[in-house]
């Protein structure tokens, strides 16, 4: 791409939630293509191929600053044809961008052998290069799934960014986002990042938030910056995350923020991949009780819990997106039930002997690891997953990221109780840069790769008889390949993040076959691919 086109067009551009005959595309102008504060017209085009010789799908519309300049076309044309690649491209102020690719869906009464869908959360932009991304773009998989944490709202929080590799500053000065101007700094800062460009214009992607799209922990409308709750009622704060959500991730979905911060925008939702898979997508920060036991980091971490944590009340996902998503899991009639959810769902703890044995100086207790995640709220856990278990369903697969680790297991009803039987499986995906427990406890410096994977994770291992594989000190995402008779999943990490450049292998792969909630390891760690070449052309794949 020309420096003028790249001026025009410095976001690169995206496309998200496919459809049988449609797709959403995304870019931005830059200041190269703004003139005043009128609309800017900007075309667009789908082909059936790399050299834009067959055009299928032709349009224009327009951006203006109350946007800040993106651009979202929605487009649903029967010239789209369903499970089909196609390439597009957008043109204004005399520049073309350069082209991205897509796939559409299966139609959904169609009965697809094979769809591969990869999955990533958790992109700190100052602890270190997109290097996973760049691996990322060459992968052959159909669709991405981001789980969130596509922005951090801060910029040098030391509670976790000690380990500072690319810096940013906020127009603000603060270190936290608190405007709508600053969320947008951070939207158009990622962005600009070349492997992140790489990735959107490779595929198209499904994108849910989690909690720093707003703010760390956060619940509703609240924030966790202080320990006083009346301190983080931040309901301007979440309209204007949202919005910056909305305008910078290519969605479906409508912005109306006179509805006020809570439903200006939902996003949980269920996508259809033909008879093959079910894609249920949650939020789990808008409708959300906050911390059970405190405000203060000992009370969410690292914490033996509290009474007020088994109040049947709690609740993460609210009432009527609980009912939505135990309905729409129970009814389903496609093959695998896939669930996109932000936070761990598996009970994560320390026992006594592991916590002693890692902290000698503790008294003898269990430590529940995060109080944010499911952890905080198993009570409503426990009912979901009860609920689904006395529908029969089968084939059910759960999605993470956030805790920047890998890790697989089975989902329970009862994780206290070995009888409990296994529900289905639990998949972690790891970071692609944000600071895992090696990195903190090691002040943002990190370890070899494996192994070790440091004490603490053979700890977890052990205290938690379902989890059957835990990595805390790499950096990632894993790779689904979705069939008939089963599901591979294969985690794939780079070896640095601190260089622009990297090596990839495989961390673990694990089969799930079909009738079965079963983890089957298939193979081993193996280095997949040279080192990356920072200068390779996005467009070059």
């Amino acid at each position: 791409m020309t420096s003028a086109a790249m001026a025009v067009f410095p976001c690169g551009v995206a496309s998200g939630e496919p459809g049988p005959h449609g797709i959403v595309l995304w870019t931005c102008l830059g200041p190269g293509a703004v003139d005043g504060g009128t609309d800017v017209p900007v075309g667009y085009e789908i082909a059936a191929d790399p050299g834009f010789r067959d055009v299928r799908v032709r349009g224009e519309t327009a951006t203006h600053a109350g946007r800040d300049w993106t651009v979202r076309v929605v487009v649903d044309d029967p010239a789209l044809e369903p499970f089909s690649t196609y390439y597009y491209r957008f043109t204004a102020a005399g520049a073309t961008s350069r082209p991205g690719r897509f796939r559409t869906l299966p139609d959904p009464d169609a009965r697809p052998e094979r769809v591969r869908i990869a999955f990533l959360s958790c992109q700190d932009y100052t602890n270190g290069y997109y290097t996973a991304l760049a691996h990322l773009a060459r992968e052959d998989v159909d669709y991405v799934l981001h789980l969130g944490d596509y922005i951090y709202e801060t910029t040098a929080d030391p509670s976790f960014q000690s380990g500072q590799v690319r810096a940013l500053r906020l127009p603000g000065r603060r270190i936290r986002a608190q405007t709508l101007a600053d969320y947008r700094y951070l939207y158009r800062a990622y962005k600009r990042d070349p492997y992140l460009q790489r990735l959107h214009e490779a595929f198209a992607c499904w994108h849910c938030w989690d909690d720093h799209e707003f703010a760390n922990d956060s619940y509703g409308v609240y924030d966790t910056d202080t320990r006083d709750e009346r301190l983080n009622y931040s309901p301007a704060r979440r309209l204007a995350a949202s919005q910056a959500w909305h305008e910078y991730l290519p969605t479906r979905l409508e912005f109306t923020p006179e509805r006020g911060p809570l439903d200006a925008l939902r996003v949980y939702r269920s996508v259809r991949i033909g008879d093959l898979v079910e894609l249920v997508i949650t939020d789990e920060r808008l409708y959300r009780d906050g911390p059970p036991c405190g405000l203060g980091t000992f009370d969410r971490y690292l914490t033996p819990g509290c009474p007020a944590r088994l109040d049947k009340r709690r609740t993460i996902l609210g009432p009527v997106q609980r009912e939505w998503f135990v309905e729409t899991v129970t009814r389903s009639t496609r093959v695998w039930k896939i669930w996109a959810n932000q936070v761990m769902c598996m009970q994560l703890k320390l026992s006594t002997d592991s916590v002693r044995g890692l902290f000698p100086w503790l008294p003898h207790l269990d430590l529940y690891v995060n109080l944010d995640q499911w952890d905080g709220f198993p009570a409503e856990r426990e009912r979901v997953l009860r609920a689904i278990e006395r529908a029969g369903v089968t084939d059910f697969v759960v999605l993470t990221g956030d805790i920047h680790s890998f890790g697989a297991g089975y989902l329970r009803a009862d994780f206290d109780d070995p009888a409990s039987p296994a529900l289905g499986v639990g998949l972690i995906g790891g970071s692609v840069t944000s600071a895992n427990f090696v990195e903190m406890l090691t002040f943002g410096f990190g370890g070899v790769l494996v192994p070790p994977e440091a004490e603490l994770t053979p700890a977890l291992v052990r205290s938690n008889p379902h989890l059957k594989y835990f990595n805390s000190a790499a950096h990632g995402y894993v790779v689904l390949d979705i069939t008939r008779t089963g599901i591979t999943a294969t985690m794939k990490a780079v070896d640095t993040i601190r260089a622009r450049a990297a090596r990839l292998l495989t961390l673990r792969e694990f089969w799930v076959p079909r009738g079965a909630a079963r983890l089957v390891r298939t193979g081993e760690g193996v280095p997949e691919f040279g080192t990356d070449d920072p200068d390779l052309s996005p467009s070059a794949r």
